[in-house]
């Protein structure tokens, strides 16, 4: 790695640095009741692919256009199945964008890399989150970190390598927040597909000029028949959704 890489790993915070005269240690996640945070920082590997007229940041780059393309359009992506994911982003941070404000100029920041940024806020614990992506999403994840220096051989599908190399490459995070720290993604999504019935259930008990129908302990009782088994429906840790009815 050279050096302008490592004074850069320095400045981003790769470590966790604890009160004066303590080694570091590697960053942790924070968690704010039930949701937790993770940052991974990772250098993008330099030069062109072999055999290919292009270079690992431009693959990198439409690996990420293309995930994102089907989330614009509404078609399913495989991050989207995993159960615990609240929030994730993706970003290529390049020397022009970090060292904007700094004294490094021209052409000495032709000798600087780009990274791959990545954060996320999921349920329960980083360790078996990131074993899901391993499980789940071995070759997606891949296609993406795979553009990264030093990715493990075995690629993600080699957990306990992949779980290294994130812990290598996490930063600490100095603040977080979550708006509802005691709702998993299963029970927001339970409330949702619940408000949804609901607000079906009110629509059905009006009449065209808006007045009340007559049988609304009949609808009611209905609905409440109908939506009292909800909890039943969602996947324990670990496990997928299947796609959404409408």
């Amino acid at each position: 790695m050279r050096q302008s890489d490592l004074g850069l790993l320095a400045g981003a915070g790769i470590w966790s640095h604890g009160p004066a005269g303590e080694k570091p240690r590697r960053a942790r996640s924070r968690t704010i009741g039930r949701v937790s945070e993770v940052t991974l920082l990772t250098p993008v590997r330099p030069g062109r692919i072999a055999g290919e007229g292009r270079t690992y940041e431009q693959r990198l780059w439409g690996a990420l256009e293309s995930v994102q393309r089907r989330v614009e359009r509404g078609i399913p992506t495989p991050i989207g199945q995993l159960p615990t994911i609240h929030f994730a982003r993706w970003l290529i941070l390049r020397p022009a964008q970090y060292l904007h404000y700094s004294e490094v100029e021209p052409p000495a920041r032709d000798t600087c890399r780009s990274w791959l940024f990545f954060t996320s806020n999921f349920d329960g614990d980083i360790k078996d989150y990131l074993r899901e992506f391993s499980v789940f999403l071995g070759e997606d994840v891949d296609r993406i970190w795979g553009n990264c220096e030093d990715w493990p051989p075995g690629g993600a599908r080699n957990f306990e390598a992949f779980w290294d190399y994130a812990r290598r490459h996490q930063i600490p995070t100095h603040a977080f927040y979550a708006a509802y720290p005691e709702l998993t993604v299963g029970r927001i999504r339970q409330l949702d597909r619940f408000k949804r019935a609901f607000d079906r259930l009110i629509a059905r008990t009006r009449r065209p000029d808006g007045a009340t129908i007559d049988d609304v302990a009949r609808l009611l009782d209905r609905f409440l028949a109908e939506n009292s088994v909800y909890p039943g429906d969602f996947p324990k840790e670990g496990g997928t959704y299947a796609s959404d009815p409408e």
